[in-house]
């Protein structure tokens, strides 16, 4: 009966040994068949797909290593300025769409050019 085996550690470490290798190919060939067939993608196009896909473990990484010189209240503090920050110097110069989420209303190029 496959029910008891589920339940213990050694049945959760043999679905998930079968379940991950199954879950990446069909991601992979999901992804591949998209990028070339439908976006038309190189080789180049899909590794830089692929490195930009690294960032944000990178980010989780550098984080951690943070956390171990900071207290978590003064990295939270200086993560939420630095949001701040990036999201009033960026915000107004990026494309109309990124406009759409914004609180405030960036100030025109006519405005600009009157100062």
């Amino acid at each position: 009966m496959i029910f008891p085996i589920r339940r213990t550690p050694i049945g959760f470490l043999i679905l998930v040994s079968v379940a991950m290798p199954l879950g990446l190919s069909v991601w992979a060939a999901l992804l591949n068949n998209f990028a070339v067939e439908r976006a038309d993608f190189t080789g180049l196009e899909i590794g830089i797909l692929q490195s930009l896909r690294e960032i944000p473990g990178f980010l989780a990484f550098t984080a951690v290593l943070v956390l171990l010189l900071l207290r978590e209240q003064t990295f939270a503090v200086l993560a939420l300025a630095l949001f701040g920050w990036a999201r009033r110097s960026l915000g107004c110069s990026l494309s109309s769409s990124a406009s759409i989420a914004q609180p405030w209303p960036c100030p025109s190029a006519s405005t600009m050019r009157r100062r």
